[in-house]
């Protein structure tokens, strides 16, 4: 297939120019992607200066070539070669081209290539901290495209033209683009969306047949329509979609392979009711209580002067929303920080809660602070001052940043087991700070509780995740949708129990029932 082709020229050119593989992944934080467009500005400068060395070794190459030439003219007016063979300056110069002209001007500097070694330095020299991107990221990408897709009800069409829920974008996919989303669907096992992408891919495609080879691709996204039929047991069809030009190899994959098992789609229990919250929609539900919005100046002596601006989101467990808790300065200098650590890719705690593992079901990239700078301190006494908790045993700030097709599928916060060994406790309450606007999608919702709520730069989501007798509380599970349009960034803090006795005192009554029927 001229995909596997293309794709085995292009890793062949890039293994020799680039730094082999990446040292860090790019998808999953679009504050990662843009370490790349930075690399990528300086990439461009770095190859204009290789074209221009080029050209200037390409006009030294034609000058000296045409010397030669009206050199050789001149030789051949004569009645023979003899005679200008025979004056010594003609040999002199004859002689000379040979040991020191062509070496030094034409074959030395092609054989060096000098510009060539050049460029390699410079880009070794822009990725050796970063790395440079593989295969992974694409595939990683295109796992965020069909994300998308399945959670929002969005099709590889409206994808490809741009247009998200109601909104044109003037980002718009090719052909080969779509064709490149599908090659990729086809590999992962998602075989149905690799259909709707290759579909549009030849849509695409028959709109362009005046283009060169066009009866080559179209010959070789119709075999790849094939295989995907095959593997969806659409046999038929499969073979209806091949004609008598069709690779051979084809043929005989169709007539002797194994069905590989095909991706299962999101049936968990709770992806309906998920995926409808990320839409913003709610399933209809008597309110027994009034929910309210008010300004709260006696929670603490520090809001006597600028209240608290408080929306209350849902009773019982209670979730509120505390506005304006953050400035832009303050996010600013929390960013300023950020960048000066490492960011890892999130991960999810194992069974022992310190062994992290890394899956699909969160998509993010993360770095933690301490509360050392001025800001973070206030970060640590405004969180303190809201929760009424004390933030001795407090986890450090998780700074997160979510990718293309970022999420964090529904979790608890809470471990209830095997808590990490420095824990003193488990994690009462959760505070996230929204550290910036999302243009579209990554809302954070609970799926038990039937809320939404979209990111609000500078406000704070609180909840908590154990009842008074210390019993976690099933019924705060919650997830990060996934982001469409935009960069979603956040900070959690998570209060330990352990240092809470009198601050969050046990009632007489247990309260462990209210989340029994919530429980996964």
């Amino acid at each position: 297939m001229l995909h596997l082709t293309w794709y085995l020229a292009c890793g062949m050119l890039l293994h020799l120019i680039f730094i082999e593989s990446a040292k860090g992944e790019f998808y999953s934080s679009i504050d990662s992607m843009q370490d790349l467009v930075k690399v990528e500005e300086n990439l461009i400068n770095a190859t204009r200066l290789y074209l221009e060395a080029q050209q200037k070794q390409l006009y030294i190459y034609s000058r000296f070539i045409q010397q030669i030439k009206q050199e050789q003219k001149s030789a051949r007016t004569l009645p023979n070669l003899d005679e200008y063979l025979e004056h010594p300056l003609h040999s002199f110069r004859f002689l000379k081209r040979f040991v020191y002209d062509w070496d030094t001007l034409i074959l030395g500097p092609i054989v060096n290539n000098n510009p060539r070694e050049e460029f390699q330095h410079s880009v070794n020299d822009l990725f050796e901290n970063l790395g440079y991107p593989n295969s992974s990221e694409v595939q990683g990408a295109v796992k965020g495209l069909a994300r998308l897709q399945k959670v929002y009800n969005l099709t590889a069409s409206h994808l490809a033209d741009g247009a998200i829920h109601g909104l044109l974008y003037e980002s718009q996919l090719d052909w080969s683009d779509c064709y490149e989303i599908g090659v990729q669907l086809f590999d992962i096992g998602d075989y149905s969306k690799s259909e709707e992408w290759l579909e549009e891919a030849l849509i695409l495609l028959e709109e362009n047949l005046e283009m060169d080879h066009s009866d080559l691709y179209v010959s070789d996204i119709r075999e790849y329509l094939a295989l995907v039929n095959f593997e969806l047991g659409h046999s038929n069809r499969a073979k209806s979609l091949l004609n008598e030009n069709s690779a051979q190899l084809t043929l005989k994959y169709l007539e002797n392979s194994r069905s590989r098992e095909i991706l299962e789609e999101g049936d968990f229990p709770w992806f309906a009711n998920y995926s409808r919250l990320c839409q913003g929609k709610r399933l209809p539900e008597k309110q027994d209580n009034i929910l309210k919005c008010y300004l709260d100046g006696k929670r603490h002596a520090f809001f006597t002067l600028a209240p608290l601006k408080v929306e209350q989101v849902h009773l019982d467990p209670d979730i509120t929303v505390y506005h304006g808790v953050l400035s832009s300065k303050q996010i600013s200098s929390i960013f300023t920080e950020s960048n000066k650590k490492e960011r890892i890719r999130s991960g999810v705690a194992g069974e022992n809660g310190e062994d992290r593992t890394v899956k699909d079901i969160r998509v993010s990239q993360q770095t933690w602070l301490n509360y050392s700078t001025p800001t973070m301190q206030y970060v640590n006494r405004i969180n303190e001052y809201i929760c009424g908790l004390t933030m001795r045993g407090a986890e450090e700030m998780q700074v997160a940043n979510y990718g293309v097709g970022g999420q964090y599928e529904p979790h608890p916060d809470y471990f209830e087991f095997d808590l990490p060994p420095d824990f003193d406790g488990d994690r009462i309450s959760t505070s996230m700070f929204y550290l910036s606007n999302v243009q579209q999608g990554g809302y954070t919702v609970f799926p038990n509780l039937n809320v939404f709520l979209p990111p609000v730069k500078g406000s704070m989501v609180l909840w908590h995740n154990l009842h008074y007798s210390l019993d976690v509380d099933a019924r705060t599970w919650h997830a990060g949708c996934p982001v469409i349009v935009g960069s979603k960034k956040i900070g959690n803090i998570w209060m330990h129990s352990g240092s809470q006795t009198f601050r969050r005192p046990c009632h007489l009554i247990s309260d462990r029932h209210k989340s029994l029927a919530y429980r996964n």
